[in-house]
């Protein structure tokens, strides 16, 4: 069995919830927010990055810390339905896009527009700081033009078939379009790659999630948005 320490609103954690979900792997959740982790995570972990899953499988007990480090190994240890493609140059572009989404969400657009709605709804600040709101939403409209440029090609990120790299899209977006922060009519091809992942049954238990004090956006659960 599997537990995944996480929160619900956290990219990282949703993306290895879909990915979970997507292999169809049964596990626990146990909710540890980034910012004040449970007991059990900083008894594995001094300074945890991210969500943590423990799987008890037959290899024994695996502790994996970070996204990288846990779907690679759920990709080598259960590979029955892969998340990665299965030759090598479409491989690398998944794991290429995979970083940049990681990478330029959290450098540009988490550390801002996100954090400021987690500071309104969760951690009760009083004042949101619009200049980093500006920032994160300058940046938030460059990252979306990129991915509706390529949804214009492909049904999914990089070509053909759903990869880690459309789930980690997925996951940062999904959580900014809880606070209604994506707007979706100036990306129509990148809207209807959203609806198309969006539907898919790994993504059922994201959309139910909430937080107290803060309902999501009306198109959050919405299939046909």
């Amino acid at each position: 069995m599997r537990k995944l320490f996480h929160w619900p609103l956290d990219p990282a954690s949703r993306l290895v919830r879909l990915v979970l979900a997507e292999k169809k792997l049964e596990f626990d959740l146990v909710t540890s927010p980034p910012w004040k982790p449970v007991e059990e995570v900083k008894r594995l972990y001094a300074n945890p990055v991210g969500p943590v899953l423990i799987d008890q499988g037959q290899h024994g007990r695996v502790v994996a810390n970070h996204t990288h480090a846990i779907i690679e190994f759920l990709e080598e240890q259960y590979p029955d339905i892969r998340v990665l493609p299965s030759l090598a140059p479409e491989r690398a572009e998944a794991r290429r896009l995979w970083r940049w989404v990681e990478n330029r969400f959290e450098a540009e657009i988490n550390g801002s527009i996100l954090a400021e709605r987690i500071a309104q709804a969760v951690q009760r600040t009083n004042v949101p700081d619009s200049t980093l709101l500006r920032r994160g939403a300058h940046s938030l409209r460059g990252v979306l033009t990129y991915l509706n440029a390529l949804c214009e090609q492909h049904s999914y990120l990089t070509g053909r078939v759903l990869t880690v790299a459309d789930l980690a899209a997925a996951a940062n977006l999904s959580a900014l379009d809880y606070f209604g922060d994506v707007s979706w009519d100036n990306v129509p091809d990148l809207r209807d790659w959203y609806a198309r992942v969006k539907s898919r049954p790994c993504f059922r238990d994201l959309l139910k999630d909430s937080i107290v004090g803060t309902k999501p956006s009306p198109q959050y659960a919405d299939l046909d948005f």
